[in-house]
Order: structure tokens, then sequence, then C-alpha cells
């Protein structure tokens, strides 16, 4: 019985340990890889996490801790911790309106997502309508023609177009999760995206690592979950940032959003 039940912890080691794909562009045809990522990226219904945060840009260098809470199809939210732990500020994304909280200038604003997403928020050099897809690791490959498909550095390449825009995909067969992408127009990069320290849990592999850098303005933002939760149940509530009384309410029409 002893012995049964180490063959069968064995073989559950091995399975976990095993890579999904062969590193094999015979084996494996680019399109099943593809139509994985976005199955996988699929499963992720809930995030809750805590994550140290790094940004560096022209303007602004500096280092937060942050607490991630995400809800698919629906919410995100950030809350920020500067020096001594102190809270910063709050984001929330919905479906369509989204309110940031800044603790510092006591001051908050809120609209419609659409009318504001370029805006930069929370120091991040990440516009409102990318942060979602950032903290939840989601590539969106769209309609590509594949222009190379082969195996570079033991990880699986492609190369592909999309109207004026070249993107250079590395995908680990390990995860069967993106690695690494980079945006290309013509021959200047305006885009990387890095995801390292895969971590399964359940039956989703997910980033603890992810790396944003804009190479033309000199911005990068690092993000390292220190722990996640994937797939739990989420109270509504997390989600609502309370102003406290005497916040002003600032128009976003008359000013910046950082």
């Amino acid at each position: 019985m002893i012995k049964h039940s180490f063959l069968l912890f064995v073989l559950l080691l091995a399975a976990c340990s095993a890579p999904r794909f062969v590193a094999d562009t015979e084996k494996v045809p680019f399109r099943e890889l593809l139509d994985s990522i976005i199955s996988d990226q699929n499963k992720l219904h809930s995030l809750t996490g805590k994550a140290r945060i790094s940004v560096e840009s022209e303007d602004f260098n500096g280092n937060f801790f942050a607490g991630v809470c995400y809800r698919k199809h629906d919410s995100l939210r950030i809350t920020v911790k500067g020096p001594f732990v102190l809270q910063a500020g709050s984001l929330f994304i919905g479906k369509s309106r989204f309110v940031f909280l800044n603790r510092f200038s006591n001051q908050f604003m809120s609209g419609e997502v659409n009318d504001f997403s370029d805006r930069f928020f929370l120091q991040f050099p990440l516009k409102l309508s990318e942060l979602i897809d950032i903290f939840t690791a989601t590539v969106r490959f769209g309609d590509m023609k594949i222009e190379a498909y082969r195996i570079v550095d033991d990880q699986f390449y492609i190369k592909a177009t999309d109207m004026a825009t070249t993107y250079d995909i590395r995908i680990d067969p390990k995860s069967g999760r993106v690695s690494e992408i980079v945006y290309r127009q013509g021959d200047t990069e305006t885009l990387r995206c890095n995801y390292s320290e895969f971590q399964r849990q359940g039956d989703i592999y997910f980033p603890r690592k992810i790396k944003v850098v804009r190479p033309v303005e000199k911005q990068g933002v690092a993000i390292y979950y220190v722990e996640t939760q994937i797939n739990q149940p989420l109270d509504p509530e997390v989600f609502n940032i309370e102003i406290p009384d005497g916040v002003e309410q600032l128009n976003l029409q008359a000013g910046a959003a950082n």
C-alpha cells in the first residue's frame, strides 16, 4: 500500500513538472498554441493579490506596494500604498465607469472609461485601457498574419503582422503561456511585455512577474505578485472606493489625471 501511494505521488509530481507542449513546431501547430493561450486566459474569472510595483520614467521613479482585485468582464481595483504603508491612492475600473482617489492630494475623479482610455493614473505609464490586460497577464492577438514560426532558445517563436503592427511573440512550452511579446511600428519598437515565474493554481498558469517597457518614451513598469489567489469567490464590496469627507472632486476636462 505504501509502495502504491509513493508511485502515485511520483506520477502526480511528474505530471505537474512536465511541459504542456513539446518544443517542436512540427508537433504543435501555431494555431493550436494560440488557441490554448486564449483558452487559458479565458479561465481567469477572478484574481486577488498583493504586488510590489516599480515605475521608471523620465518624470518619475518609485516603488509601491499594491493590492489587486479583479473580476472577469467587470471590475479591477488597484490600491497603492506608499511610504510607511500609507494608502496613496485607489483606482477602480468597471464596465463603463472609473473612479480614482488620490490620497496624497486629497482629490478624486470619475468618468466614462471610453472617454479617458488614454489617461495615466497612479504614476503608472500605463493607459487606463491597458491596466486590466497588464495586471491579469492577458495578451490579445487580434487578426494576425503569421510570417514565421520556429523554436528559438527552447521556446516557441512567432512573428506576425496586423495592419501596421509587427509582433514578435515567445511562448514558454512548460506553462503554455506567452513569455514575451514585442510590438513594432515599422522599425520602431513601441512596447515590450515580459511574463515570467509562472505558477500553477488549479488549471491556470499565472506569472508572478510582469514587466512592461515603452522604449521610445523611456518608461517601464515591473509588477511582482508576492501572493495571488485565482478564481476564488469575491465580495462585491472589495471594489467599492469610499470617498472621505472633505475630498475635492476634480473635473478631468480641466486638468491632468496623474
